[in-house]
């Protein structure tokens, strides 16, 4: 019983670690891993004293551009599509101050690529568009955390609830600069899009849940979730000068975030040392934070995912791989939008001509996350003998 629910619950927590909030391309969901790290030993939970490290990677590719859940399929047939590549890297540790009490620290790295257009001077009369890239990477935002199982692991072998906090540093870059291709066919060295900075300029913190219960032999159903409270309003940077009556919504915000992931998981194999699990996922960015000031820039939006995944475990190893498809994207409207949309509205006497403003976001379709874990387990100590 024991090994079947450590499989099961490498798989209800190895995502928890990978990949809590990414693959929304424009709609700049930062990387959330490291906060609840566990896996590879002969329980679920970190025993005192015990280390856990690991590694995960993500990869996803935004394409497909969306105003509230309707796709934009012009934007690919005019070839004018914003194409966000991102490869990211967390390095995790996990320390056991208990058995229900743990620690961990997540160092992150981040490298985006953003594909845009533009049409030069030059191409006016017919329109062309030329294509560039520009990308922005390296250290993004540091977290540490603390979480905490309700029961004693060793007395909760079929279901436990974890509870957790955390802080997000504002370590990342957010006023990383690229070259960017101009109109007159030269380069300049500006400040890069929101949705490719490293960080997001803002200290945050988090409330985070887990659990996990056993419904028919080696079968479970697990959940996950987290928000993330960014207090800040922006962080000062800005790609644009601002419109007239709109100062302020220019500067990139500092958003909120949040993740919550539900399914099941069984384990297989003489060994039970594979694990599958499927489950649904919503993640996104609020249109108003919880806290602080909403006059800050951002596109805010969610996803609904389908989530497969696989799990292997060997002695202290563990390796897993999720592959998350997204089947509702939803670019919501921002608060700047709605401020943009009061202002014209505040101009027009008719309101049968009043105008809606919502801008677009480019999504994702699917990600990719491969984790790695090795789990330090604590020596037993060894008895001495005294001789009289």
């Amino acid at each position: 019983m024991k090994k079947t629910l450590h499989s099961l619950m490498i798989v209800a927590t190895a995502l928890f670690i990978n990949e809590q909030a990414n693959a929304q391309g424009c709609v700049a969901v930062r990387q959330m891993g490291g906060i609840n790290a566990m896996s590879a030993s002969s329980s679920y939970n970190l025993s005192k004293g015990e280390i856990q490290v690991g590694a995960n990677y993500r990869y996803f590719h935004s394409w497909r551009h969306f105003v509230g859940t309707e796709e934009q399929p012009q934007r690919q047939t005019l070839g004018n599509a914003v194409n966000i590549y991102q490869h990211a890297v967390d390095f995790n540790v996990s320390y056991g101050l208990s058995s229900r009490l743990q620690l961990n620290a997540t160092l992150p790295f981040v490298n985006s690529e953003r594909s845009q257009t533009l049409t030069l001077t030059a191409d006016a009369a017919s329109k062309k568009l030329t294509r560039y890239s520009v990308s922005a990477g390296g250290l993004a935002d540091i977290r540490f955390g603390a979480n905490y199982w309700l029961i004693k692991p060793e007395n909760a072998h079929k279901g436990n609830v974890m509870i957790g906090a955390g802080i997000k540093l504002a370590t990342g870059s957010y006023t990383a600069t690229d070259d960017a291709l101009q109109t007159d066919g030269t380069k300049k060295n500006v400040v890069m899009d929101q949705a490719i900075q490293p960080g997001d300029g803002g200290v945050g913190f988090s409330l985070e849940f887990q659990g996990f219960r056993q419904i028919h032999r080696n079968i479970y159903a697990f959940a996950n979730a987290y928000y993330l409270f960014s207090p800040q309003e922006s962080n000062g940077s800005f790609k644009s000068a601002p419109k007239a009556g709109l100062e302020g919504y220019n500067i990139y915000a500092s958003p909120d975030q949040y993740f919550a992931r539900a399914g099941f998981m069984t384990a297989v194999g003489k060994k039970q040392n594979f694990a599958f699990s499927l489950a649904g996922r919503f993640e996104g960015i609020p249109a108003y934070d919880a806290f602080g000031g909403q006059v800050a820039y951002r596109r805010p939006g969610y996803v609904v995912a389908i989530e497969p995944g696989v799990t292997y475990r060997t002695g202290q190893h563990t390796f897993s791989l999720f592959v998350p498809y997204n089947f509702i994207k939803n670019r919501i409207q921002s608060a700047a939008d709605i401020a943009d949309q009061n202002l014209q509205n505040s101009k027009i006497t008719d309101p049968t001509k009043y105008v809606h403003v919502q801008g677009d976001a480019a999504f994702a379709d699917y990600s990719i996350s491969l984790g790695y874990s090795y789990r330090i387990a604590k020596k037993a100590k060894v008895p001495t003998w005294k001789v009289n």
